[in-house]
């Protein structure tokens, strides 16, 4: 059999891959969920001659006998940091940046610097990564990019950079940072204000201070979109506001605005922390109205919103049945949380058959991992839910269950660690 053709050294400029080619592989790792898409995405770089000389934590270099000339360009480094920012890898898409810098200083890439979709995803990668100083590390990096921008430099904060930056006051719940900033910008969209929201909603601020905030910032928006009404609703659903929840539904089909799967979800999780008599019916209704609507798909997010009602109030057989209708459906996959609350429910039940249906459920749970589905492993969380369950079950307290009695249920339930803290 012929060898395959090799379309890197091929002479033949037509069919040799381009810079856009490998930015395009770049892309499609990125969209992908290969857990080696970032060390395969390296290794494109080092074979277009992105020099070795810095070690990357997910980078696995080729050895090459000799230097390989230097064919990276900005498009393809920013298809990588765009990489790094969607899988919330921060430390990484900073270190690209500045390196990006050295090589420019270096004389290896020829232009000014950075441009600002490289800016734009690593600020993606400081809202996605969760670590406590991401808000200040992007507060740097946009300072770093005004400077520049106040210097001559081409190139310019844009409303992208800044509804970024917001995003990561809103994820840390920086309410006053993300106000003051949305103060200061010239055209904010439905993005800024949305974000500001977020932050609100996010701020650990009592229901009264947090609605007025949030409406007041509408008052100043003048009319509502889609996004706006996502952060809305998901504010109302944070303190169990479901009648004002479904409020805003009925505002936004005034308004023209079809309410989608999305606020369809955050009226029912906002029906899941009432204390209203009939949360659950209303909840119930919603879903129905979704089911008898052909332009709704529902995922499994709706599916959890109205389980977290049953959950919540210790249905357990409601729970359990739409659990069955989620394993039976062609189109949804339940995870661990799907699992894990309909035990909850059984926990909140009282029930004395809680213990022997929550341990039917975690060995369901470890046979659809064993057969290939990995979002359904349990997990501490779940362990805790099904102590729990046996705990009520035998009208026991876990507070007062000796070592003795907490290894050997360890052992029974086969786990390696207790899920509880030491004080539990």
């Amino acid at each position: 059999s012929s060898s395959p053709f090799d379309y890197e050294t091929c002479d033949d400029e037509k069919v040799r891959p381009n810079s856009k080619s490998y930015s395009m592989v770049i892309k499609a790792l990125a969209n992908s969920k290969a857990h080696d898409a970032v060390d395969r995405a390296w290794q494109i770089l080092h074979r277009l001659g992105y020099p070795n000389k810095v070690v990357h934590p997910s980078s696995t270099p080729p050895l090459q006998e000799e230097p390989i000339p230097f064919r990276v360009s900005m498009g393809n480094l920013n298809s990588m940091l765009k990489l790094l920012a969607k899988r919330g890898m921060a430390s990484e898409a900073e270190a690209l940046l500045n390196e990006i810098d050295e090589l420019i200083v270096e004389g290896t890439i020829v232009r000014d610097g950075p441009d600002i979709q490289s800016y734009e995803a690593v600020l993606e990668a400081l809202g996605r990564c969760g670590d406590a100083d991401a808000p200040a590390r992007a507060e740097a990096l946009v300072t770093r990019l005004e400077v520049r921008s106040e210097m001559g430099g081409d190139c310019q904060p844009s409303l992208l950079i800044y509804n970024a930056l917001l995003n990561c006051y809103a994820n840390a719940g920086m309410a006053g940072k993300a106000e003051r900033l949305l103060e200061r910008l010239d055209d904010p969209d439905s993005i800024s204000y949305g974000s500001t929201i977020k932050a609100i909603a996010n701020s650990g601020k009592s229901q009264p201070v947090a609605v007025s905030r949030a409406e007041s910032l509408v008052n100043k928006l003048g009319t509502g979109n889609e996004i706006i009404f996502t952060h809305r609703l998901r504010l109302l659903s944070k303190f169990g506001m479901g009648n004002e929840a479904e409020q805003l539904l009925q505002q936004m089909e005034k308004q023209n605005l079809n309410p989608g799967v999305i606020h369809y979800t955050a009226a029912m999780n906002a029906w899941a922390k009432s204390t209203s008599d009939v949360a659950t019916v209303r909840a119930e209704l919603l879903f129905k109205s979704m089911e008898a609507s052909p332009s709704f798909d529902i995922d499994r997010a709706a599916y959890h919103s109205l389980m977290l009602n049953y959950s919540a109030r210790g249905d357990s057989k409601k729970a359990r049945l739409l659990l069955q209708r989620m394993l039976e459906s062609p189109s949804l996959k339940p995870n661990r949380n799907s699992f894990t609350m309909v035990i909850d429910s059984y926990a909140r039940s009282g029930s004395k058959y809680a213990g022997r249906k929550s341990e039917e459920l975690l060995d369901q749970m470890r046979e659809l991992h064993a057969a290939g589905n990995h979002e359904v492993e349990p997990d501490s969380i779940t362990y805790a839910s099904v102590i729990r369950c046996k705990q009520i079950s035998n009208n026991e307290k876990i507070h007062e269950m000796t070592n003795f009695d907490k290894i050997q249920l360890m052992r029974e339930l086969q786990i390696e660690e207790w899920p509880f803290e030491r004080n539990e």
